[in-house]
Formats: C-alpha cells, structure tokens, sequence
C-alpha cells in the first residue's frame, strides 16, 4: 500500500470515528492512548492509534499520575514523552494539541510524524494533555476579541484573566499548560534521571510552575488551537522560536485579534523567531472556500505578527483524503519540512 494511500484510510477513519475533528472542540471517543485512566511512566504504544515506531526512547503517562488533580480537564489522557536517540542538544520541542484531540492525536503514521522529525536534531519532544476541548473561536466568537488573548492567558497560566470566556471561570490552576508542561518535567527527571530531562527545569528555590521551566531551552510548538497557545508563549517566555501549524487563528471576522499585534509586546520577537507552516485557503469574493477552512486567516494574523515573508509558509502538502487543516501535521510529504522547522 502506498504512502499516501495509508495517509488518506488513516485520515478517513478518525474522520468518520470523530476521533479528530479540528477546531470544532468535539473529544475524542471511547478508550484510546489519548483516553486512557492515570497511569505510571511507562513505553508508547507501537500499534494501533497513537503509537510511535523507529523513534529514540518514547514514554507515556497521564498528568494525574504526575500531579494534576484527577479532576481537571483531560486529567487522564496521555502526555508523550520522546528522547533523541543519539547526542542531545538541550533543547526541548513542546508540542501542543488542537482542539478536541489529544497528544496521541499528533501523528496518523507511527514513524512519520512530528515527534520523529524534531527528534532529529536531537531534540527532546514533550506533547502535554491540557483543556482543549473546547476551541477558542467557539469560546470567544465574532464580536469579542479581546476574549481571544485573555482567553489563551487563561488556559497557558491555569488563573482567569479579565476578559477571558466565562466558560473558563471555574479552571484550575493545574489545568493550566504550564502547570501541567512543569508537572510533566519534573515527573520524568525523577522516572528517567540519566536522560536529560532536568536540562529543562531551573535551579533554584522557584514554587510558580512557570518559574521553574528553562524557556530558553525551548521550542514552542503547536497545532490549532495548540499553535496559538505556542504564539502566545511567546509572547510571556523568551523560548528558541515558536511553530505554528495551521495557525494563529485569532482573526475574528477576518480581523487579527489584538493579542497578535507585532506592538503589544513579546518576549520572543515574531520577526525572529515565529514561523507558521499551513496549507493554503482559497477566497471567493473575500469569502474562504476551499483550503483550510477552519483556520482561513492564519496568513493575516502571521502578518499582524510581523512574521516575514520567509516565515510564512503557506504552501503544506496536501495528501489525498486528509483535510487541508490537518495536511500540515498528518501528510508525509512534509516531513522535511518539519525537521526544518525544528532545527
């Protein structure tokens, strides 16, 4: 069977499943690597959905079983947690997750995948489970967009920001994604010592999870709604450079939310260190029809970032049978590129 003909059954049957619907806050259903109950550290799945193949050392364990509370949102699902196989580098790729999926949800083929490719240049590679079920556009919509930033602020720090979606009212601090990307860290340097992980957490006395991570060391990285939360990082943390794929989204109506002005203030500069990887949307009379049509403005928020033109890549390879949304992480043909993007 070809490649691109295993991408596209692959593709067709989460589709049909509702295992993957981007960008449209549905949660994955039934048991899976992505939904399993807390459980230790222990070796990725090699078959079935969400397993890894061919890779350097890969584990998977819950942030319950790292301490989030069990009661918190995707509590149980799955952090991945990869090791380069030869010389490490010191650096770490964060990977974050679109809407309604999970980390095992990252990747359709077990060894072409972005967890591989960022393994390459010796990275380590960290996909954290966090509140995503619920896309940010569904949360703040087309008249608020000052929600969009408060929002994201919201669920990166797990504390409510003014202004942010009164859905995310009742979150928990060890909701939030630094909470748990701190939670994840400090599990795995005391399960794998010797593997290189306490690179990433600080010396020192520091109790605020955010406090604790060695940004300097990292890449952020996401899809979706993942790639905005990877944008806004940024934005906080002076990390290596951010990746977004298929994303920022934040343009309600057409127009970049406030959050991503070049101006606003950034930690990481966009013009240095953001690069976007998306496939490309068609517009009829202004209107998006065709292409990624859940994330239609990604070129106008990259250029409200001051991204330029050669940060911008709009051009992902599409592989027969796999939506242009997720055509950016799913389609093998761009596995080059992402080993680019993660160098």
């Amino acid at each position: 069977m070809t490649q691109g003909r295993s991408f596209a059954i692959a593709s067709l049957v989460w589709l049909l499943t509702g295992a993957w619907l981007a960008g449209c806050g549905s949660s994955p259903p039934g048991p899976s690597p992505g939904s399993m109950g807390p459980v230790a550290i222990q070796s990725c799945p090699t078959s079935g959905p969400g397993a890894v193949t061919g890779a350097g050392p890969c584990w998977v364990f819950s942030p319950a079983s790292a301490g989030a509370s069990p009661l918190g949102q995707n509590a149980s699902r799955l952090n991945y947690a990869l090791e380069p196989p030869g010389t490490a580098r010191g650096t770490l790729v964060v990977l974050l997750n679109g809407s309604g999926a999970s980390p095992s949800q990252l990747m359709i083929d077990a060894s072409r995948n972005l967890f591989a490719s960022a393994l390459e240049s010796g990275n380590h590679v960290l996909a954290v489970a966090y509140r995503s079920d619920v896309a940010v556009l569904t949360m703040c919509g087309s008249t608020r967009p000052d929600c969009y930033g408060a929002s994201r602020s919201t669920l990166l720090t797990g504390v409510f920001a003014p202004g942010a979606d009164n859905s995310l009212a009742d979150i928990r601090a060890d909701e939030g994604i630094i909470a748990r990307m701190d939670q994840a860290l400090r599990h795995l340097v005391t399960a794998r010592p010797q593997a290189g992980w306490d690179a990433f957490i600080r010396s020192g006395t520091a109790t605020a999870p955010a406090d604790r991570i060695a940004w300097q060391r990292i890449i952020a990285s996401g899809h979706s709604q993942g790639g905005g939360h990877a944008a806004y990082l940024g934005k906080l943390f002076s990390v290596i450079r951010v990746v977004q794929f298929s994303s920022t989204c934040d343009a309600p109506a057409g127009v970049p939310a406030p959050w991503t002005a070049a101006d606003t203030g950034w930690s990481t500069a966009p013009a240095a260190a953001f690069f976007g990887f998306s496939a490309p949307t068609v517009f009829t009379d202004g209107v998006p029809t065709a292409g990624d049509l859940n994330c239609p403005y990604h070129l106008a928020v990259w250029q409200n970032l001051g991204m330029p033109a050669s940060q911008q890549a709009d051009d992902a390879a599409a592989c027969a049978g796999i939506d242009p949304h997720v055509a950016p992480i799913f389609c093998g043909s761009n596995y080059p590129r992402w080993v680019a993007l993660f160098r």
